[in-house]
């Protein structure tokens, strides 16, 4: 039996290169799981990758959702399980590739079936007292899921306060009784953390790449559209930076700034997230571990 394997890491870490080549290596084929390269509006500012750096690989889920839906992690993993199975049933090795950890623990740990909850008392708390109170109420209710939450996510905070306060019981119980979609023996996991100062100094260049092949553009794109502010589409980081210097040169300087700030901090939460939430898969930092794990994956059945 071939292996489910995992390459995880934070924004700009040389993810999706180090997949095509494994994927070259053990004839197979790569899996999207990044929360912002589903959408099909966000090719650029997604840093997707594009047919050059697919090298013939045969890539899935990248860019197959429009910006109006409102995706998530139960949808990703709906649409992920088939083309995994695709894939095994073929005989070749699926490689799910991405930085959005909570689609990897849905794969490997489950996800929990928690039911609908009224979310109107939450998104008024966020209106009326902002985002901190939100966070402090989502604390009080629920510490377990609240120190999961990466920064302030207030689709996620909702979630966890709205849960709490009208189902039978908070978020992190209902979680805690999942089973994983992929068993443990059956996939191979391993996290990129490369050097902070040579990650950052990526994302500078890669931004800077990104506003000179039509990003700004794609932004314009779509704002066009007219989408809801609070749709997942419209909180990619770029998205939110440019949406409003777009007929204003003089601002865009100021714009790429905080967006190479933001998407470095980004990358610090993704560090944080990954060192505390998969314990268990290899660390990659340099060469030789990423040749070990490529061994590890090559002798799965040895």
């Amino acid at each position: 039996m071939k292996p489910v394997v995992c390459i995880a890491g934070p924004t700009a870490s040389g993810k999706s290169a180090w997949a095509v080549q494994i994927a070259k290596s053990v004839n197979g084929e790569i899996i999207n799981a990044d929360a912002m390269q589903v959408y099909s509006d966000l090719r650029v500012i997604s840093a997707r990758p594009d047919v050059q750096e697919m090298e013939d690989v045969p890539h899935h889920l990248f860019g197959h959702v429009d910006g109006a839906i409102r995706y998530s992690t139960g949808m990703w993993l709906r649409d992920a399980v088939p083309v995994i199975l695709d894939i095994m049933a073929r005989g070749r090795v699926p490689i799910v590739t991405g930085g959005t950890g909570l689609y990897f623990k849905a794969l490997t740990q489950g996800l929990a079936a928690v039911p609908d909850a009224d979310i109107s008392d939450a998104t008024a708390l966020l209106d009326k007292d902002g985002i901190k109170a939100l966070r402090a109420t989502a604390l009080r209710l629920d510490p377990i899921a609240t120190a999961r939450v990466l920064g302030d996510d207030p689709q996620r905070l909702i979630r966890i306060v709205s849960v709490a306060r009208n189902t039978a019981k908070p978020l992190s119980v209902w979680q805690a009784d999942t089973k994983p979609i992929v068993p443990r023996r059956y996939w191979r996991g391993a996290v990129l953390l490369p050097d902070r100062a040579q990650l950052y100094a990526r994302i500078n260049a890669r931004f800077d790449a990104m506003v000179d092949t039509g990003g700004l553009d794609e932004v314009r794109a779509l704002m066009l559209r007219g989408l809801p502010a609070d749709l997942p589409v419209m909180k990619a980081i770029g998205v939110q930076q440019f949406k409003d210097c777009l007929d204003n040169a003089d601002a865009l300087a100021a714009s790429i700034k905080i967006a190479k700030r933001d998407t470095r901090r980004f990358a610090k939460r993704q560090f944080t997230w990954f060192r505390g939430q998969a314990a268990d898969w290899d660390t990659v930092e340099n060469v030789s571990q990423r040749t070990a794990f490529m061994a590890k994956i090559s002798n799965f059945n040895d």
